[in-house]
């Protein structure tokens, strides 16, 4: 066998389940590649960012928040997204109803605004930044804020006038210019603005794992040719296929999330839905 890897998870809330679901990943991962392959499973996303960088790690799953910033502190490269029903992206939007006052970002004066929480990466954080990165000041921008939990509820409390404004989730199409769906629904809205493409998480490898064996273990996971490690991977992290993440798409997203804020609260370890 090749050189050894190291694969990392943040485990659920279900650990042993977790934990025997990335044990099956890892034999099958260094079945399909001449890898040998070891399971680490860890209770927290900051465990697993720390033991990247300290080399323990060389290869984890991460939500696209941690993952990005990771990259852009030179720590780790993502090498491939998973696909979930069809799509590996989706977009955060800021929407609010047809016939409001508020048609673009300069409208943005004393709003009311919902949001699902403080770590939602759709419904609240990488929106703001994309405001802020265009010299927004949301301070300005929003007189009132709530925080309801859920996208449905969000769409909820703009659709029926509580507030101005909401941010959710929203699959484009491949020029942007169509919504195919979106955390509202089928209601009609309109879009003050968007950012993305966003994956919903990412496979990254540590930034000093020889090139020969990383190269290996995308082109397993891209091709996914090995049936037993398609089982595995749809088994622990729910992909159906990878691929591999489109650097321009990351280089726009990285230049957003300079701007983002942090609560200083855990990650998710949800992922936004796949609704296409």
């Amino acid at each position: 066998m090749r050189d050894g890897l190291a694969v990392g998870i943040a485990l659920t809330t279900d650990p042993d389940q977790s934990r025997g679901l990335l044990e099956e990943f890892c034999r099958c991962l260094a079945q399909a590649t001449g890898v040998r392959v070891t399971a680490h499973g860890m209770w927290h996303y900051h465990h697993l960012l720390e033991a990247l960088s300290a080399g323990q790690l060389d290869l984890v799953w991460l939500p696209p928040i941690l993952a990005l910033r990771a990259t852009a502190r030179a720590g780790c490269v993502p090498i491939a997204i998973p696909v979930r029903h069809g799509v590996s992206t989706y977009s955060t939007a800021l929407f609010t109803r047809p016939d409001s006052r508020i048609r673009n970002t300069d409208d943005l004066q004393g709003v009311r605004a919902a949001w699902v929480d403080r770590q939602s990466a759709a419904g609240y954080l990488i929106i703001r930044a994309l405001l802020r990165s265009n010299g927004v000041d949301l301070t300005k921008a929003f007189a009132h804020e709530k925080f309801l939990g859920t996208h449905d509820a969000v769409a909820q409390a703009v659709l029926e006038g509580e507030v101005d404004v909401g941010a959710t989730f929203v699959y484009l199409d491949s020029d942007g210019s169509e919504t195919r769906s979106a955390g509202w629904g089928d209601a009609k809205v309109h879009i003050v603005c968007h950012a993305g493409s966003i994956p919903s998480d990412l496979i990254a490898v540590r930034k000093g794992l020889r090139s020969e064996t990383r190269e290996t273990i995308k082109k397993a996971l891209v091709d996914l040719d090995d049936a037993e490690l398609a089982r595995a991977a749809r088994n622990l992290l729910g992909a159906e296929a990878f691929v591999v993440p489109n650097e321009k798409h990351l280089e726009r997203l990285l230049v957003i999330l300079e701007h983002l804020e942090d609560s200083g609260a855990p990650m998710h370890t949800q992922f936004p839905p796949p609704r296409p």
